[in-house]
């Protein structure tokens, strides 16, 4: 029998168990688990949740917790359920770096997504000075309990030694991955470039930048472009008003596919919009579409910058609008630019195997679960 991992997220599926999150943490959560599971260890999710069970992959059972109480930006009490009930666990992973705030299990990593404090809208939740004292000094906490923190991207890094030098020798760079061999050649299609919008349907990811650069560049270029706006909503209503108003749109489409369906998507793609705004690591639907051989707009937002070099592999804008429609329009006119840049994408893409990233993240496992 192999030793056990526990690992504590916020969400995998909905509080209700009802809805599966697709996004790229939630993908980035079943390879770490594929990798455990290929190391013999045994693997238990925990979650929030109103007490119901369900497999993620057979034999990987995700538990709930019936905590949401959360107090500024961290789960204390969420934290004190999993510490309790994950008695018979060897090893801990938290999965949210706030989620190792007070106390984590002795062999334990933590992992961060991305800097999620970049956004306007955080403001909001903390809006007083002893508030925000307060979210640091827990943070802290929170990055100096586990042995390793690893981290998809170096503007985390960046942030946490400019901020507290002091936690330097826990912090270990992993980038995001992508299985470089499910991406074949790209379906050339004359005369018509194809956009895809492969994100959430969130304001932070730029989905209403994007758009209205649909709106606008459907009409100028009638015919001549589409685009695709391919990924999830939180809700169903949401799904369906972006269905309708796709529906209504000449050369604007809305679905949704599972992750992998995603490369045969890719593979009718020119351009691909990663239009962040904010709370951002080393983005997967980037790096996919990097590896698929996308021309890449994005913005020079958290770990993007990991991925993007403006000018060689991608474009790097201000998430505004009129950036965006810019920089669509610049490569909608210039098949070479396009190319080379897709070309250069496809390339760097490389970096980022998944087979490298299951290296980087075997050498962390072994040195703390020894």
């Amino acid at each position: 029998m192999g030793k056990k991992v526990g690992i504590l997220t916020t969400n995998f599926f909905s509080p209700d168990g009802t809805r599966m999150i697709y996004g790229g943490a939630e993908r980035y959560g079943l390879e770490l688990t594929r990798l455990l599971l290929e190391l013999e260890y045994e693997v238990s999710w925990w979650q929030i949740g109103n007490g119901w069970k369900k497999e993620i992959l057979p034999g990987v059972v995700i538990n709930t917790i019936p905590e949401t109480r959360s107090e500024l930006m961290t789960f204390p009490n969420f934290n004190q359920h999993f510490y309790e009930q994950a008695m018979d666990v060897d090893y801990a992973i938290y999965f949210v770096t706030f989620l190792a705030y007070p106390q984590v299990l002795e062999k334990s990593i933590s992992i961060s997504h991305g800097v999620f404090w970049d956004y306007p809208g955080f403001d909001h939740q903390l809006p007083t000075e002893a508030e925000r004292k307060e979210w640091l000094r827990r943070l802290h906490i929170a990055l100096s309990g586990p042995q390793k923190v690893v981290s998809v991207d170096t503007n985390t890094i960046n942030w946490i030694n400019a901020t507290w030098p002091g936690l330097s020798h826990k912090l270990e760079y992993i980038p995001n991955f992508v299985d470089i061999d499910s991406f074949s050649h790209r379906v050339n299609h004359p005369g018509k470039v194809r956009i895809i919008f492969p994100r959430r349907l969130t304001a932070v990811r730029g989905v209403n930048e994007a758009a209205r650069a649909a709106n606008v560049l459907t009409k100028k270029y009638s015919g001549k472009v589409e685009f695709h706006f391919v990924g999830r909503g939180h809700s169903d209503q949401l799904e369906g008003e972006a269905l309708k108003w796709a529906s209504e749109k000449d050369g604007i489409f809305y679905y949704w596919q599972p992750p992998h369906m995603m490369p045969e998507i890719f593979r009718y793609m020119d351009i691909a919009l990663i239009p962040t705004k904010g709370t951002e690591g080393t983005s997967l639907s980037c790096l996919e579409a990097m590896a698929a051989g996308c021309a890449i707009i994005t913005t020079a937002v958290g770990g993007l910058t990991d991925l993007i070099i403006d000018g060689f592999n991608g474009l790097l804008i201000k998430p505004t609008p009129n950036n965006l429609i810019d920089a669509i329009e610049y490569l909608i006119n210039d098949e070479k630019e396009r190319n080379r840049l897709s070309q250069n994408a496809k390339l760097t893409a490389e970096a980022f195997s998944v087979d490298r990233w299951k290296q980087k993240w075997k050498k962390v496992i072994s040195e703390v679960f020894n």
